[in-house]
C-alpha cells in the first residue's frame, strides 16, 4: 500500500508523504505516522530538533477544516521564521497539507512534500483527498491504525533472531550501515532484512516497527 501511496503522490508532483490516521495528539504525526516515506533516522531528526511543538503544518493537520496548498514563503516572515530556514535547509518547496476527522473525533492528516520548485494547480487538492481518504480507509481495513493493529507480540515472535537483534538497532535509531557493521552483515542484507521486518510486522513505517519493539 505505501507503494501504491507514493506512486499517486509522484504522479501528482509531489515527492514525499507523511499519513497519519487516528492519532490522540498532533505531534503522534510525525512521532508515529501511520504510513510515510520519511525514513526513521529523518523522524527522529524531526523530533530531536523540537519541531513537534513549532511546526505550523501539525497545527493546521490538528485544527484545520479544509486542503491547504503551501509554498514556504508564506513563513518567511513573522513568528514562523525558524520553521521557514528548517525547511528551507531541508529542501522543501512547498507541499499540501489535508487535515480529516475520522467518526472517533480523533486527528488525521495527510501531507505531502515537494523538493523542488514547482508550480501546483489547486485541482491538485481534490486527487490529494482522495489519496488520503483511500489511504485511511486501507490502513483501517490491514489494521494499521493507532491503537488497531494487533497481535505484535505474535508478529515479534516471527522474526528470525537475527531480524529481532536488527529491529532492537532500528528502535534504537541506528541506520542500516551502522547496523551492518554491528551485526556483521553486509549493509545490503541489512536492506532486505528490514523489509522482511516491516512486512511480517504488517507496519509501513521503521517508525512503527520500533514503537512495535518498545511496547514489548
Amino acid at each position: 500500500m505505501q507503494v501504491a501511496i507514493y506512486s499517486a503522490v509522484r504522479a501528482l508532483g509531489f515527492d514525499s508523504f507523511n499519513l497519519g490516521c487516528e492519532k490522540t495528539a498532533q505531534r503522534d504525526f510525525m512521532t508515529d505516522p501511520t504510513l510515510t516515506n520519511w525514513s526513521y533516522d529523518d523522524l527522529v531528526a524531526y523530533e530531536r530538533g523540537g519541531w513537534s511543538d513549532k511546526d505550523p503544518l501539525l497545527d493546521y493537520a490538528a485544527t484545520g477544516t479544509g486542503p491547504l496548498l503551501w509554498q514556504r514563503t508564506i513563513w518567511d516572515h513573522g513568528r514562523h521564521r525558524d520553521y521557514y530556514e528548517y525547511i528551507k535547509f531541508a529542501g522543501i518547496y512547498g507541499g499540501v497539507t489535508i487535515p480529516f476527522r475520522g467518526a472517533s473525533e480523533k486527528l488525521g492528516a495527510l501531507t505531502l512534500l515537494s523538493f523542488a520548485d514547482r508550480e501546483h494547480d489547486k485541482d491538485v487538492l481534490h486527487a490529494a483527498s482522495i489519496i488520503g481518504m483511500v489511504g485511511t480507509a486501507r490502513a483501517a481495513a490491514i489494521g494499521l491504525q493507532t491503537g488497531q493493529a494487533g497481535g505484535g507480540s505474535a508478529k515479534f515472535r516471527s522474526l528470525s533472531s537475527l531480524q529481532r537483534e536488527i529491529l532492537k538497532w532500528v528502535a534504537n535509531g541506528k541506520s542500516n550501515t551502522e547496523i551492518a557493521l554491528i551485526v556483521g552483515q553486509s549493509k545490503r542484507s541489512v536492506d532486505y532484512h528490514v523489509i522482511e521486518i516491516l512486512k511480517k510486522l504488517e507496519v509501513g513505517s521503521r517508525a512503527q516497527a520500533a514503537a512495535i519493539y518498545a511496547a514489548l
